[in-house]
This record gives structure tokens, sequence and C-alpha cells, in this order.
């Protein structure tokens, strides 16, 4: 009789530690869902933004050149400045380019490392 007994408990403790483990592989897997919709939605704000600015750069330049050349009485030369300035922007920009990677990274890893520090403060609640 008391056999029986503890192959009941045994085998209702298997059945706990069985779904403990689901629940927890579960709840894991949640999580991930939950960073990589938050990353990819901060990734397709970020890229809608981006867009935006370089459709209003792109009129902002075209604008700037053809008043650049009214003011030279030459189209040439207003798109040309205008040019010369793009390119030294972006030299600039490849020169600067490590340390704007290293600033990049950085934000991505607090973004990521706050999102972990809501969720422990909403798993203590």
């Amino acid at each position: 009789m008391e056999e029986k007994k503890v192959s009941t408990l045994f085998e209702e403790m298997r059945n706990d530690i069985s779904r403990f483990i689901t629940s927890t592989l579960e709840l894991g897997k949640l999580e991930a869902y939950e960073k990589i919709s938050l990353s990819a939605s901060a990734i397709v704000y970020g890229l809608i933004l981006a867009g935006a600015l370089l459709f209003a750069l792109l009129f902002i330049l075209v604008t700037a050149g053809l008043y650049l050349g009214e003011l030279l009485q030459s189209l040439w030369l207003g798109f040309g400045v205008v040019a010369l300035f793009t390119l030294l922007a972006l030299l600039i920009i490849l020169l600067v380019g490590k340390s704007f990677k290293k600033k990049f990274a950085s934000r991505v890893v607090r973004f990521l490392m706050r999102n972990d520090d809501n969720d422990e403060k909403n798993s203590k609640k």
C-alpha cells in the first residue's frame, strides 16, 4: 500500500517537473518574441524616419542647387557646389564611422538592457 503512495508521489512530481520545464521554455520563447518584436519595431521606425529624412534632404539639396545656380548664373556651378558639399559631408561621415558604429552598438545594448530591467521589474510585481 505504501509503495503505491510513493509511486503516485513520484508520478505527480514527474508531471509537475515536466509542466514546470514546459512552462519555463514557453516563457523563454515568449520573452524572445517580445524582444524581437520590440527590436524590429524600433528598426522599422528608424528606417521610416531615415527614409523621410533622406527624402527631405534630397529636396533641400535640389533647392540649394537651384538657388546657387541662380546666384552663380550657372546651374552646373550651383549643382557642382552642392555635390562638392555633399561629397565633403560623406568624407567626414566615413572618417568618423568607427565612433558612430560604437555609439550605435552601445545604444542597441542599452535598449536591450533597459527592456531586460523592465521585464525584471514587471515580473517582481
